[in-house]
């Protein structure tokens, strides 16, 4: 066995990548499927998520089960996805969400979402949109608000109803936020909860993309998609897992308001910073979202970071600026070394890209902390 395969073998470990399974249903079958006991009879679609369970259950039925990350022992949804030329199976359990596929109207809360409909070329069933106004003009949902053929619902948080009932949507994807209500929809219009951010692997989160495929009859579209983001991101972790140059310590974001959030130890984004051959201060920390910290905590760990990653809006957070911004900054490691690496998100879609292609960042994360690893590649998304 050869030094590349033990190490590739250690990667795929560390990143814990079952393989992927391509079987399907039989759709000609005689439909005596007992519904309320799925994991008996299902051929399983997802193997990577934590919060996202997609059973095919033949005769046009998959069986959506999406949990609740703030309660093990609860659901955020259960839904029925069955296919308009079959027919509607007896014996669904009364909670049950029944969604008729292809979807042909869709209202989408998120731009990840969005992002990942056009990627599937499946944007037609787009007909309302939250926060409109925050779609960049060179996003393809841009051009159809201003044309009219998209309808902006207001704010995510508070969606109008009328706007919503007026786009005729079967279908709201939308994401939770623990104890926030995101208001009462339409009669007859399913809420589909998208927790995928919550999701504490990146490839758990980027098999989501499995869910927007079913929703729109895009299953080998979504399930090819998925499948090169693995390779290439397995292909990633062995360059890091075997760079000759030491582990950098890495800091991210900065403080807002007084406070600075730093993504919790058990979360995607952490993973990924591990994942590229970095150590992460935080990595011990439980929890999959963001951690509150001042600038003092911060201090503690990280002001000897190696490498400091800083996205901004509207322009390129670079050492300079952090100082003009703050003083206190001039007293971090990655400022005196000239090692901030920034990113405007205004320009760079880091935020729709991770969530589906996290294998694009992580490309920009190993070539930043181990540079002999990646040579000729030149940087995405952050720049120095």
């Amino acid at each position: 066995m050869t030094l590349k395969h033990n190490l590739l073998t250690r990667a795929l470990g560390a990143i814990l990548l079952p393989g992927l399974c391509m079987c399907s249903g039989n759709s000609n079958a005689t439909d005596t499927t007992d519904y309320s006991s799925v994991g008996e009879v299902a051929d399983t679609l997802t193997f990577h998520a934590k919060y996202l369970t997609i059973a095919d259950l033949g005769n046009g039925t998959v069986r959506v089960d999406i949990a609740d990350p703030w309660n093990e022992d609860a659901t955020l949804g259960r839904y029925a996805l069955v296919d308009r030329d079959s027919t509607i199976p007896e014996g669904l359990p009364n909670d049950i969400n029944i969604i008729r596929t292809p979807v042909e109207r869709a209202a989408v809360y998120s731009s990840v979402h969005t992002g990942g409909l056009a990627e599937l070329e499946a944007l037609d069933c787009l007909k309302a949109v939250a926060d409109g106004a925050y779609f960049p003009p060179a996003d393809t949902v841009a051009a159809l608000l201003k044309a009219g053929k998209v309808i902006d619902v207001g704010k995510s948080e508070s969606p109008s109803t009328e706007k919503l009932a007026a786009s005729r949507a079967e279908i709201v994807l939308r994401s939770p936020m623990q104890g926030l209500n995101s208001g009462t929809l339409p009669e007859n219009m399913v809420a589909v909860e998208c927790a995928d951010y919550l999701e504490p692997t990146p490839i758990g989160r980027a098999e989501w993309i499995l869910l927007l495929g079913e929703l729109t009859g895009r299953r080998d579209e979504a399930r090819q998609i998925l499948t090169d983001v693995i390779d290439n991101y397995t292909d990633l972790v062995f360059k890091a897992t075997t760079a000759k140059s030491p582990r950098p310590k890495v800091l991210t974001e900065t403080e807002q308001s007084g406070v600075w959030y730093v993504p919790a130890g058990q979360s995607y984004q952490a993973r990924m910073l591990t994942d590229a051959g970095a150590f992460y201060p935080w990595g011990a920390e439980e929890g999959t979202g963001s951690l509150p910290l001042s600038l003092e905590k911060v201090a503690e760990r990280a002001i000897d970071a190696d490498v400091w990653l800083v996205r901004g809006y509207g322009y390129t957070p670079s050492a300079k600026t952090l100082v003009a911004q703050n003083p206190r900054y001039a007293a971090f490691k990655p400022v005196k070394d000239g090692n901030v690496y920034g990113c405007d998100t205004a320009e760079r879609p880091i935020f729709n890209d991770i969530a589906f292609h996290p294998d694009r960042i992580l490309a920009d994360y190993v070539a930043i902390f181990h540079p002999d690893a990646m040579p000729d590649y030149e940087l995405k998304y952050f720049s120095k």
